[in-house]
């Protein structure tokens, strides 16, 4: 059967072929376009993986609900409902109190496979509990209690079924699983067998708050993520269980899709300067490439080839370059993504997941396509409106303008020719000089953003001092802080006043009381918490508004009385941290004195607040039969005031203060330290370091440690990617402009040969063409910078200093990355040019006025 013959496709082929080196530049640029489109894709898609499976991890499970307390029977018409997936449940016994697990949660539990696959604690060595002395544990809290990775070996925990009493239980058991430990999971799990969880509980009924041996939780696997409140609404209704209270996963909210989107936003935002260079460069290498060919579409027009033909012929050719760069860069981009997703998410715990969704690609290859064919859409029009006449008279050395010749008494300058012929292609210029300066600005603004970052604000409230060490208990939210604990011992606080290069030390102890407002503090939370602010509260922490209600109902509250001196003293009560009132150094130090701990509000609108929710600069105020006065209000430093309550989770407003560790000791002397705090000289730091990171290796593994320099290098991981993104947006856009920029001055001295051998037949030397040549590639540069220099100044100016008007950031003016570029620039200009005419000097002059 014979083949029926296609001219278009024919010339496609043919024409395809002869254009090897606009070919190659246009496959670069869609190469680069895909890679980027491919990368930011992954990445968003990553984050957004990674944000959910982090959030699982510390609501503890990846159902989709669940219900803190459910009955046996409850649970089995649940499971059995035909919306339910599958169903796990697990029964809690209590929580350890090891020492060596002091302020990590360890529950004591049985579970079902079910829900122990579904809580990431499902044993990868070894089996789930089945004899009566059998447990399966992570890694972690193997590594706490000092035992190897092995099954067999003995494990000796000591819990308590009621977190409201002292009473502490022992059991020893045999390990017979685990599993990888994770830190960002909210509690570690210890299974148990259901064999010896019947035995503990017996007839116990658990209330659920303090008592929470024999709670019976399970979790629910739907089969869609979809409306899951309606769903379980509506299985309750089934079931005739509308009593049942449940949860919803906070990572199926719309508050954590709202989260991950906006996470994702720069690299939407990325996407679309991707998209604008991407065009930027495609279109100049069709527009050159057309206006270069202009004659041969005029000549096919004289042969009888309609407008849509010549539209398909340059389409055709489009499409050709995006089946050989589309697929590579998709490839490349993936692979890109694969390195910068650990980058970018290199903060959280675990090993990030590279998404490998087949919309990435799907999208990417989509968005790539769309880029070239939009950016084809003029040149294809100006190919396919142009008359046959009018091809002939035009090219790429001779425009149509009708510009006015100007006469000069001297003759044509070098420089002058070169600044004309700039003039010539006028639509050309301006895309290369926009694409130039888009990246050059895109770097400066990205560089002074992350320049106006503040690191000594940032650490300034979460670590006050160098070195910080907290009593274990102080970060057990379940249990409660002991008062009396042995984490911060005599021997460390010895080693640590001991150590070379310390220059400042600082002590906290806490005592928890309850509290008594009087009238004036009552009137003064009333004043403070408007229904608006009550309203906004409740709307996404319904418990905040209810303890402020019960509190003036009721004039109780919780007092937490902090002993304090030196470093945590000194810097709370600097003026930048004074609510209200004056600091009085000497005055405080009689022991007659109270700081009070106030609100988090914003230190700049300090003044705006006629009242604070908190005991009147002025007053007196009695702690356990001794008053004070209250000297001052000051901000609470989450380093200072952050912490687990006495007895564990309170409902009832707090309100804390401050007094001297002298007259702390003196009312409660049995009190042992909360928090210690020490500075370094920066030569010491390291072996500070040193000893800490020994002491917790081979003495006390729970001892919570914070450290300045720890903190900065989380922050920097936690932020490299914002800054890693930005940047290499910046550069690809900017090597987008260079690339261009070489594609239009390659082209336009190829284009001209021809005209470049007639004004040498007529007198121009070598060296002064050269030099015309250079000056172009100069114009060019300048202009460029130029047009940067302006713009970044008033992007930075105005755009950054907005941006960075926050508490976190200091603003400083600098347009360095242009600075570094404009040698760089300046460089290439004067390079390609005299690169492109040293090829061009191959052909001598006569060859050149022979060519069609």
């Amino acid at each position: 059967m014979k083949t029926e013959f296609n001219p278009i496709q024919t010339l496609n082929q043919r024409t395809f072929k002869k254009n090897r080196g606009r070919n190659l530049v246009a496959i670069i640029a869609i190469l680069m376009t895909t890679i980027m489109f491919t990368t930011l894709f992954t990445l968003a898609q990553s984050m957004s993986k990674n944000m959910v499976e982090m959030t699982f991890r510390q609501t503890g499970y990846d159902g989709q609900a669940s219900f803190k307390s459910i009955t046996a029977e409850q649970f089995s018409l649940i499971a059995d409902h035909p919306d339910v997936a599958e169903a796990g449940e697990s029964l809690v016994l209590g929580l350890a109190q090891n020492k060596k697990l002091g302020g990590k949660q360890v529950e004591i539990r049985w579970s079902s496979d079910i829900n122990a696959e579904h809580s990431f604690a499902m044993p990868t060595t070894g089996t789930m509990p089945t004899a009566a002395d059998e447990i399966a544990l992570d890694t972690l809290i193997l590594d706490r209690l000092g035992i190897p990775h092995q099954l067999g070996e003995t494990v000796t925990l000591e819990w308590r079924k009621d977190l409201a009493k002292d009473e502490v239980t022992t059991s020893t058991f045999t390990l017979c699983g685990f599993w990888e430990g994770n830190e960002s999971v909210y509690a570690s799990m210890a299974w148990v067998s259901r064999e010896f969880a019947d035995e503990m509980i017996g007839d116990h009924v658990a209330d659920g708050k303090t008592g929470v041996l024999g709670l019976h939780t399970a979790q629910v696997i739907l089969h869609s993520d979809r409306n899951i409140e309606a769903t379980m609404e509506n299985i309750l209704a089934d079931t005739g269980l509308t009593e049942l209270e449940f949860g919803v996963n906070l990572a199926y909210s719309p508050e954590m899709n709202a989260t991950a989107a906006q996470e994702s936003l720069p690299m939407y935002f990325g996407m679309v300067l991707v998209f604008l260079a991407g065009y930027l460069i495609i279109y100049n290498i069709f527009q050159i490439s057309v206006t270069a060919d202009i004659q041969f579409y005029g000549k096919l027009k004289t042969l009888g080839t309609t407008t849509k033909q010549i539209k398909k012929l340059i389409y055709g050719q489009a499409n050709r370059l995006c089946v050989i760069g589309i697929p590579l860069g998709l490839l490349l981009g993936w692979l890109l993504g694969m390195v910068l997703v650990p980058v970018l998410l290199g903060q959280l715990e675990g090993d990030p997941v590279v998404s490998a969704n087949p919309l990435i690609f799907l999208g990417s290859a989509l968005f790539a396509w769309l880029t070239v064919t939009i950016s084809c859409l003029r040149p294809a029009r100006l190919a396919g409106k142009v008359s046959p006449i009018e091809a002939l008279r035009m090219s790429d050395a001779a425009t149509t303008s009708k510009k006015k010749s100007k006469r000069t008494r001297n003759g044509a300058s070098i420089t002058g020719m070169a600044w004309a012929n700039l003039g010539r292609n006028k639509k050309r210029t301006v895309t290369v000089i926009c694409s130039l300066t888009l990246g050059l600005v895109l770097l400066s603004c990205f560089y002074a953003k992350n320049a106006a970052f503040d690191m000594e604000k940032y650490l300034s409230e979460l670590a006050i001092s160098d070195f910080q060490l907290d009593d274990a208990s102080s970060e057990n939210y379940i249990g409660g802080y002991d008062p009396r604990g042995t984490t911060l011992n005599a021997d460390l606080v010895t080693a640590v006043e001991e150590l070379d290069g310390l220059e400042s030390i600082g002590h906290q102890y806490s005592h928890q009381f309850e509290l008594t407002l009087n009238d004036e503090t009552v009137q003064n939370i009333d004043a403070f918490y408007t229904q608006e602010m009550l309203d906004d509260w409740a709307s996404y922490d319904p418990s905040g508004p209810a303890q402020i209600k019960n509190a003036m109902e009721t004039r109780k509250a919780i007092g937490v009385l902090y002993g304090m001196d030196g470093i945590p003293l000194d810097v709370i009560a600097q003026e930048r941290y004074l609510l209200s009132g004056s600091y009085d150094a000497e005055k405080f130090a009689s022991g007659n004195y109270v700081l009070v701990i106030g609100p988090a509000i914003d230190l700049a609108e300090t003044d705006s607040h006629a009242a604070l929710p908190v005991p009147s600069v002025g007053s007196n105020i009695t702690i356990e039969n001794r008053t004070y006065q209250v000297m001052a209000v000051v901000y609470p430093l989450l380093a200072v005031d952050e912490g687990a309550y006495e007895g564990g989770v309170q409902d009832q407003l707090c309100m804390s203060f401050i007094i001297p560790t002298v007259t702390f000791q003196q009312q409660w002397p049995e009190n042992t330290l909360r928090r210690l705090f020490f500075n370094v000289d920066d030569e010491h730091i390291p072996a500070a370091q040193e000893m800490i990171d020994a002491y917790t290796k081979t003495v006390d593994t729970s001892l919570p440690v914070t450290s300045r320099k720890t903190m900065a290098e989380q922050y920097e991981a936690e932020t490299r990617a914002s800054a890693v993104m930005g940047n290499t947006i910046s550069v690809i856009i900017a090597l987008v402009g260079v690339l261009n920029f070489i594609n239009s001055m390659v082209t336009a001295i190829v284009s001209r040969k021809k005209e470049f051998a007639m004004i040498q037949s007529v007198g121009m030397t070598k060296r002064q063409l050269r030099k015309m040549l250079i000056c172009e590639g100069l114009d060019y540069a300048a202009i460029t910078l130029i047009v940067s220099y302006i713009v970044s100044t008033l992007a930075v100016g105005i755009g950054v200093r907005a941006m960075t008007a926050n508490e976190f950031s200091t603003f400083h003016f600098t347009l360095m990355p242009l600075m570094i570029c404009t040698p760089i620039l300046l460089a290439f200009a004067v390079l390609i040019p005299f690169l492109c005419f040293k090829n061009l000097e191959k052909q001598s002059v006569v060859e050149r006025l022979r060519t069609e």
